[in-house]
C-alpha cells in the first residue's frame, strides 16, 4: 500500500524490530526475519494490507522484543516482497517511506502501536543555505579521507536541496552507531538537525585524519625495519 493510499495517520501498525540496521525513510532494505514475534508482524501487515513501521532496538536490548527494549521512532514503509528461506528464516523487501513515533502502545506478539508520521519542514532562509553549503563542503573534504561517499553519491548530495533528505543520506552512509544515528534522526527542527550532522562529520573528519596518519607512520616504520634487515642480511652474506 502507498502512502497517498494511505492517509490517516495517525493510524495502527504492526511493528518489526531490527537489531543492526538502521533504516531511512528513503531506502529499499532486505530484512532478514527468524523470530515469531517479526514474522507474526509481516504476516499481519501482508494479510491486512497495510504498512508496517521498523524499530530498532536499543543498545544492550539487542533480541528484545517488547517496547521497553526498543527506540520509539522509526521508519514506516511497506513490505515489497517475502521470501521463505531454506533454513526458516523469512526474507522481505521492505522499503521506507516516511518517518513515524509510535504514540501509543497496543499489543505485543505482534508489537503494534498507535503511529503517526513525524513531520518536518526544509529550511529556506539565509542562515539555513549557509548551513547546507558549509555541510556540504565538509562532507567533500571527509570524502577525500574515507570511503564513505562514492562519486554518485556526492553528486546526489550535491546537487540535492532537501535538507532532510541529505542528513538522511549522509547520516546512512556514515554508519553512525546506533544511539547517534536515533539522536540524530529524532531531531526535528532543521536547523538543529543541520548542526548536530555537522558535529558528527567534523568528529570523523579528525578520526580519519588521525587513522591515516597512525597507518602512514605503521607503514614507514614498517619500511625501516624491512630496509635494515635487508642491509643486515647483505652485510651477512658480504661477511660469510
Amino acid at each position: 500500500m502507498q502512502i497517498n493510499n494511505y492517509n490517516k495517520f495517525p493510524a495502527t501498525l504492526p511493528i518489526i524490530v531490527e537489531d543492526n540496521l538502521f533504516l531511512y525513510p528513503f531506502m529499499i532494505s532486505p530484512i532478514f526475519l527468524s523470530d515469531d514475534e517479526n514474522i507474526e508482524a509481516i504476516n499481519d501487515a501482508l494479510s491486512n494490507n497495510t504498512l508496517i513501521m521498523v524499530c530498532t532496538t536499543k543498545i544492550g536490548e539487542e533480541g528484545g522484543r517488547d517496547f521497553n527494549s526498543i527506540y520509539k521512532s522509526g521508519v514506516i514503509g511497506s513490505i515489497m516482497r517475502k521470501v521463505e528461506l531454506p533454513d526458516g528464516r523469512i526474507k522481505v523487501l521492505f522499503q521506507g517511506m516516511l518517518k513515524g513515533r509510535i504514540v501509543e502502545e497496543i499489543g505485543e506478539k505482534p508489537l503494534r502501536a498507535i503511529v503517526d508520521v513525524m513531520k518536518s519542514t526544509d529550511l529556506h532562509s539565509q542562515k539555513g543555505e549557509a548551513m547546507l553549503a558549509l555541510l556540504k563542503e565538509k562532507i567533500n573534504i571527509l570524502s577525500h579521507i574515507s570511503s564513505y561517499f562514492p562519486p554518485d553519491l556526492l553528486k546526489t548530495i550535491e546537487e540535492n536541496r532537501e535538507t532532510n533528505r541529505i542528513c538522511d543520506l549522509v547520516a546512512s552512509s556514515m554508519r553512525l552507531k546506533k544511539e547517534s544515528a536515533y539522536e540524530l534522526f529524532v531531531i526535528e527542527d532543521e536547523e538543529e538537525r543541520l548542526l548536530k550532522l555537522i558535529e558528527f562529520v567534523l568528529a570523523e573528519i579528525e578520526t580519519s585524519k588521525l587513522q591515516r596518519e597512525i597507518k602512514t607512520k605503521a607503514h614507514s616504520q614498517i619500511d625501516k625495519i624491512n630496509k635494515e634487515y635487508f642491509l643486515k642480511e647483505q652485510l651477512r652474506q658480504i661477511q660469510k
